[in-house]
C-alpha cells in the first residue's frame, strides 16, 4: 500500500500508519486502521472530504500511484463523496466511478455518458475499447464448441468498437485494434455460416475445410 503525502497531516498520518501496517501483513489491525480513519475524514466538512477523495483518485487514476482500494474505503468514503459528481455528470467524475465499482453502474452507460461530457478524455475511450474487446473474447472464449453471444449482440459490438477507434485512430495506436477487430469479425462470421449451413463438420473441421485459420485458446470451463 503506497504512502502518501497529503497536505492535511493528520489524515496523512492516519492513512501512512493503516498503509504502513498493511505492507506488514498486518491485516486486521490494518483494517481497523482503515476504518478509524474513514470515520475521521467522514467527520470532516464536504469540502475536506472531498478534497482528500480527489487526492485519492488522481493518485490512482490519473498518476498510477496507488494500486488498489479496499472495498471499505470505496464503499464507506470514496463513492459517497463523488456521487453527486456522478449525478450531475461530471468528469472526471464520471470514469472515476466506473474505474471504482463496476457493479455499481451500467458500465457501457456510464463511459459512453463520460465520453460525452468530455470527448477528450482518452483514458475513457480505452476503457470503452477495452470493454468492447472483452465482450468479443468473452463471447468467443468457449469456441471452437459454442458461443456466448448471439450474432446481432456480435455485430453490434463489433461496430460499436470499430466506430470508436475509427473516431480516436490519431489519438491512439489503431493497427493492432483493427487487427483484432477484424480477426473477431472473421471469426463470428465464419461460426454464423457455419451454422446457417447445418454442417455436419465439427467447427474446426469447417475451418479447415473454408481455410479459416483461427489462433484457438483451450476452452475455460468454470467449476
Amino acid at each position: 500500500m503506497k504512502l502518501i503525502d497529503y497536505s492535511d497531516v493528520e489524515i496523512r498520518s492516519l492513512w501512512n500508519d493503516y498503509a504502513d501496517t498493511r505492507n506488514k501483513g498486518l491485516k486486521k489491525t490494518a483494517n481497523n486502521k482503515l476504518k478509524n480513519l474513514i470515520e475521521f475524514v467522514n467527520s470532516k466538512s464536504n469540502e475536506d472530504k472531498k478534497a482528500f477523495v480527489d487526492y485519492l483518485c488522481n493518485e490512482k487514476f490519473e498518476k498510477r500511484n496507488i494500486e488498489g482500494f479496499q472495498h471499505p474505503l470505496v464503499e464507506n468514503l470514496i463513492l459517497p463523496v463523488i456521487a453527486p459528481m456522478v449525478e450531475n455528470d461530471q468528469m472526471p467524475y464520471l470514469r472515476w466511478s466506473y474505474e471504482l465499482n463496476r457493479a455499481c453502474y451500467n458500465s457501457e452507460e456510464i463511459l459512453l455518458k463520460a465520453n460525452k461530457v468530455d470527448p477528450s478524455d482518452i483514458k475513457t475511450v480505452t476503457l470503452l475499447i477495452d470493454m468492447y474487446m472483452n465482450e468479443l473474447w468473452y463471447g468467443s472464449h468457449h469456441l471452437p464448441e459454442f458461443i456466448l453471444i448471439n450474432e446481432k449482440e456480435a455485430n453490434e459490438c463489433l461496430s460499436r468498437v470499430s466506430d470508436i477507434v475509427k473516431k480516436y485512430e490519431d489519438k491512439i495506436n489503431p493497427q493492432e485494434l483493427y487487427e483484432d477487430i477484424n480477426y473477431y469479425r472473421d471469426l463470428y462470421d465464419s461460426w454464423f455460416v457455419y451454422k446457417n449451413e447445418n454442417s455436419y463438420f465439427t467447427f474446426e473441421q469447417w475451418c479447415e475445410k473454408n481455410n479459416k485459420k483461427f489462433s484457438w485458446i483451450s476452452a475455460y470451463y468454470y467449476e
